[in-house]
């Protein structure tokens, strides 16, 4: 049977050395039909010139200090062919180089489920492409990770999407999320992922997990051709957060949610947004669009429950209050009363 086609979508916004390094790992991928397509957000830091350089000789800017990451990134400086394009070009449906890197320029900061959107269009119009694998450009990826996933979805196939075991990127042999994610519906708030802050040798019981979960973790997702054709893209309601979980929404139980428990990633978690890590509080701004995320969602999705979720969220202004995070306080209470403002 010929391997699947697999074409792996990441965003990139001001991150060129994370991207980089992530491009070397997926290059070092056993998977042989892997194409990558990198959508850059109109970075300020000269991140596409950069990745193209790098993409010439292969010369990484750094490497982890961990043994275990560093082995995932190859010495030989071994050209990758790829080439440079614009989003009217990626979209248009008429550009198909038979080049394993695609560089796309998208023009502007469309936020994460926009930014990404470019490069699931640019995939769908490639005939040959099975499944997309949507991946964080700030992950360092194990070389049979991907091959793990397409046999775990091979046993399902039709109607199944396939997450994977993501692992902290500074404490590698903690598990950060095991797949997925519960949502609940009353407060509009996602349960701490599957799985984490367990060590990798603890049995997890995944048939479990995946019986639970009601949505991928937006770092590492494996969908086949048919979820895009049929669900749709990501929608743009969001400018980052809930997209998955509207994803998954809107599928409504139409795909089992599947774990490779033998794909193993390293997620640096945040990198570029301050998002909320093992010993990190959140940004101003990843609060500020995780607050309008989620009341967007419930308007959407939960209308009934909204006085529930702003009654939740107050409690976490509160919270914030308490541990002296002010700014952030005011960043979510100005969100809740209808005044967004945001400072980064």
């Amino acid at each position: 049977m010929a391997e699947p086609s697999v074409y792996a979508v990441l965003l990139n916004w001001n991150g060129w050395r994370d991207t980089i390094a992530c491009l070397e790992s997926l290059f070092s991928s056993n998977h042989m039909h892997l194409r990558v397509v990198v959508c850059d957000n109109a970075s300020s830091d000269g991140s596409l010139e950069r990745i193209a350089a790098w993409a010439e000789c292969r010369q990484l800017a750094e490497r982890p200090a961990n043994p275990r990451l560093s082995r995932l990134l190859r010495a030989e400086q071994i050209p990758v062919p790829f080439e440079r394009i614009d989003r009217l070009t990626a979209e248009s449906g008429n550009h198909n180089a038979a080049v394993p890197l695609v560089l796309i320029d998208n023009g502007a900061n469309l936020g994460f489920a926009a930014g990404n959107n470019v490069g699931l269009r640019y995939a769908l119009a490639q005939g040959e492409m099975d499944y997309v694998w949507l991946l964080n450009n700030d992950t360092l990826v194990e070389p049979d990770c991907l091959g793990n996933m397409v046999r775990r979805l091979a046993d399902e196939r039709p109607q199944a999407v396939c997450g994977s075991m993501i692992h902290f990127f500074d404490r590698p042999e903690i598990i950060q999320a095991a797949g997925g994610n519960r949502f609940n519906h009353l407060t509009g708030c996602a349960a701490r992922s599957e799985g984490r802050f367990t060590h990798e040798r603890t049995a997890l019981d995944i048939a479990g997990i995946e019986s639970e979960i009601d949505y991928l973790s937006g770092c590492s997702m494996l969908l086949p051709r048919d979820f895009l054709e049929s669900v749709g893209l990501m929608s743009e309601d969001y400018f980052l957060y809930y997209e998955e979980i509207d994803w998954f929404t809107r599928a409504a139980g139409r795909y089992r949610l599947l774990i490779a428990r033998d794909a193993h990633l390293y997620h640096r978690e945040g990198s570029s947004i301050g998002s909320r890590t093992l010993d990190r509080a959140p940004s101003t701004l990843s609060d500020f669009h995780m607050f309008r995320s989620r009341l967007i969602y419930m308007r959407k999705y939960c209308l009934r429950f909204l006085a529930l979720c702003y009654a939740g969220s107050w409690m976490e202004v509160g919270k914030r209050l308490l541990r002296g995070q002010y700014r952030n306080a005011w960043t979510v209470g100005r969100v809740l009363l209808g005044r967004p403002t945001v400072d980064g």
